[in-house]
């Protein structure tokens, strides 16, 4: 859920972007041909070029609607997720799991559900990684080749994306070091590391938290992606 939010909001950012280096070819063009329309312009040829706007402006509003999240394949996910909750929430009783953090747990998916019925993008888009952060400790009751917490570090990366897109950047910083300490932490649970994997994490993670404290949202975002990648090779 939460890659395709983000996948509909940098198409959105790709189109307003398009858009307006249109508008602006389209300024220069006219004003370059203003005195040529000025002298022989016929009503014929104004009529052409306004049918021709406004076919424009119908084919952005359409564009407009694609980039929609698919709230029906959403609810359809959610109540997914609500039944395999119940279905495993015995089982991770007697795994071990504390009463908090299946309580915590709960909560975070009641609000989750909520958003999504509501069709609320923004409030969706940070409950679910608000739930995906209680992920690695439900991991942690059990035995893994790849340490729990590269989940961990999935959620700070997330919440740092997020956080910068709203223009938090203070918040966004501030999750640097967590996010550093869990990557830590896996690299000494790894039984059999890569070591040239995690050398590229390294240096992707350093590059990321960099252009954060630069506040350049797009490298963020960039940066962001290179960084998730590689996590997600560890196995």
């Amino acid at each position: 859920m939460i890659q395709q939010i983000q996948k509909v909001r940098d198409q959105r950012t790709q189109m307003v972007r398009q858009q307006m280096n249109a508008s602006q070819k389209e300024n220069n063009d006219e004003q370059g041909n203003q005195g040529q329309q000025k002298s022989n312009q016929s009503g014929q040829k104004q009529g052409q070029q306004q049918q021709g706007k406004q076919q424009k402006n119908q084919n952005q509003d359409v564009q407009q609607t694609q980039l929609t999240i698919n709230w029906q394949d959403f609810e359809k996910r959610i109540k997914a997720v609500n039944e395999l909750w119940n279905n495993y929430e015995p089982q991770a009783k007697k795994d071990g799991a504390p009463d908090v953090l299946i309580s915590q747990f709960e909560k975070q998916l009641n609000t989750l559900t909520s958003t999504i019925m509501a069709r609320n993008e923004e409030e969706t888009l940070v409950a679910a990684n608000g739930l995906y952060q209680y992920y690695p400790q439900f991991f942690n009751l059990y035995r893994h080749k790849a340490p729990p917490e590269i989940k961990e570090i999935k959620y700070y990366l997330q919440e740092i994306v997020i956080n910068a897109e709203a223009g938090k950047w203070e918040d966004a910083a501030a999750l640097l070091e967590n996010m550093e300490k869990a990557w830590q932490t896996a690299k000494s649970r790894m039984q059999k590391p890569d070591h040239e994997l995690n050398e590229r994490i390294d240096h992707a993670m350093q590059d990321f938290s960099q252009v954060v404290k630069q506040k350049d949202l797009q490298l963020v975002k960039i940066k962001g992606e290179i960084l998730l990648k590689n996590v997600e090779k560890v196995k």
